[in-house]
């Protein structure tokens, strides 16, 4: 199966305390290579003004992944403004030239519902998601309606219970519910 363009959706009862209670968007994915995706459910504490100061803009920051924390990330639906972009699907692109996002950002020629920034990435190497899928620690969902460059703090309930209507005993668990 290619899952680049899924979700990824946490198991409500999750031993990875980094990925519990997430949701994950699958942006590149090669069996013999492995994958790579962004965490939709974590804000960061910074804005984007803050990571990029030549960039004048109060845009919130999301911690896409533990690895390599220490550079910007983005999603976004405008290949037409910003060069160098790689197609997820026929809606969503990640990358691009980062000169063109700071152009269109200052120009205004982009609106905040149409990029997301992340610092970091989740990252698989081959198999790795495959066997993580096969052990059950994952909810693999197709992405038709979710909007995933607009923030959204009910994220994991909603899409948990659109995976299965049974999953609505999970939506209040505590993070580790093995500790209750």
């Amino acid at each position: 199966m290619n899952y680049k363009g899924k979700l990824l959706i946490s198991k409500p009862i999750s031993d990875d305390s980094f990925f519990s209670k997430s949701v994950v968007f699958i942006t590149d994915y090669d069996l013999q290579k492995g994958a790579i995706g962004f965490i939709l459910t974590k804000i960061y504490h910074q804005k984007l003004s803050d990571l990029v100061p030549d960039i004048d803009s109060e845009i919130d920051v999301y911690i896409g992944g533990p690895v390599d924390s220490d550079h910007i990330f983005v999603i976004h639906s405008r290949p037409d403004l910003i060069n160098d972009s790689i197609s997820i699907n026929e809606k969503y692109y990640w990358s691009g030239d980062f000169e063109d996002i700071k152009i269109a950002l200052q120009e205004n020629l982009i609106n905040t519902n149409e990029i997301r920034f992340f610092i970091g990435y989740s990252g698989w190497k081959a198999e790795q998601l495959e066997n993580e899928i096969k052990k059950d620690d994952w909810l693999v969902k197709d992405n038709e309606d979710l909007n995933v460059l607009i923030w959204d703090n009910n994220l994991w309930k909603k899409e948990l219970i659109r995976v299965d209507k049974k999953n609505i005993i999970w939506i209040n668990s505590p993070k580790n519910p093995k500790l209750n």
